[in-house]
């Protein structure tokens, strides 16, 4: 445990399975593997960040531990309390301090409510207010923190912006006072511009509500001013993890590398030679031998084919790597 700082989330060797079925019989065929015995430690007040390609498994991963999907194997205990098997009664009171913020504001809010309606639902659900006024009164605080006018509230859904609709996605979020919300690609569906105001935006509301986040992204420029740490998924598996500073500045997985390379710069000086990954992401129901990465990797020997390699600590004991050959500076 890192000095001062207390855990708020533990992921351990967490476990997520699909069965793939005949389209026609209706029959178990095969299964995917979506999460793939993933652990990680998350401490109270600071951001993960979740990256890799589309299909990694990112969002399932977040939906699991949020148990808005069943996970398959594995512990998720949240605030000291081991909720893997809470019953839908015990997971009521928990949802209190789990929430979300999905990727598109556009179908995460019913077309049918009012914005009013929309923020009241929640506050109503978990009997947050004594009264109308203290709702009303709780509303207010509500758009105050997304910094949108009381007008607002009469309005639709499709009345808003896409930025306006995600501030109220994060207001509802809000609302029963949540400790820990996951970000699911929160910002990509929003214009740059209202990106930059939305990634502002919560970090303000984590400095002054103590909020945890584990932010869900691809875009690796937001993720390294947004996380404490980096965590990289692939096919299901953490690949890497370090403090996004140290991820960053020494990249040791060869995903890794390929990742950052992509990230585009106006500085000549820290220009970086683009790796151009071979071939397609394999498919999760049909995955390598050994490492799951090696098919498209330019290191890969007769090891990396047959062994998988664990995730292990490498520099330092901060930064974790699945590799067999890790590119360490």
């Amino acid at each position: 445990m890192q000095a001062n700082k207390e855990i708020l989330l533990e992921v351990d060797h967490l476990y997520k399975t699909f069965a793939v079925k005949h389209h026609l019989l209706g029959h178990r065929v095969g299964t995917v593997s979506a999460v793939n015995d993933v652990s990680f430690t998350l401490y109270k007040g600071e951001t993960l960040g979740l990256v890799g390609e589309s299909g990694c498994g990112k969002t399932t991963l977040g939906r699991t531990i949020l148990r808005l999907v069943e996970p398959t194997a594995g512990r998720i205990i949240f605030d000291g309390v081991d909720i893997t098997h809470c019953s839908a009664k015990q997971m009521r009171s928990i949802r209190r301090k789990m929430q979300i913020i999905f990727q598109d504001p556009y179908a995460a809010l019913n077309p049918r409510m009012a914005i009013r309606q929309i923020l009241e639902e929640p506050i109503k659900i978990h009997h947050l207010a004594e009264s109308k006024a203290a709702s009303t009164q709780r509303i207010a605080q509500l758009l105050d923190y997304v910094q949108l006018p009381s007008a607002i509230l009469y309005k639709y859904p499709h009345a808003l912006s896409g930025g306006q609709r995600q501030r109220i996605c994060i207001a509802r979020a809000l609302a029963v006072e949540p400790t820990f919300i996951v970000c699911d690609e929160a910002i990509a569906a929003l214009d740059v511009s209202v990106q930059a105001q939305v990634i502002n935006l919560l970090m303000d509301l984590q400095k002054e509500l103590g909020l945890t986040y584990l932010f869900i992204s691809h875009d690796l420029r937001v993720v390294e001013f947004m996380a404490n740490h980096v965590a990289v998924m692939y096919l299901g598996k953490i690949v890497e993890a370090a403090p996004a500073a140290e991820i960053y500045k020494n990249p040791q997985h060869p995903y890794t590398r390929a990742l950052f390379s992509a990230i585009p710069t106006i500085h000549p000086s820290k220009h970086k030679e683009r790796i151009i990954l071979q071939g397609d992401v394999p498919s999760p129901s049909e995955l390598p031998s050994g490492c799951y990465f090696h098919p498209r990797c330019w290191k890969a020997t007769e090891e990396c084919r047959s062994i998988q390699p664990a995730l292990a600590q490498t520099a330092g004991d901060s930064h974790q790597v699945a590799c067999h050959f890790p590119e360490v500076n």
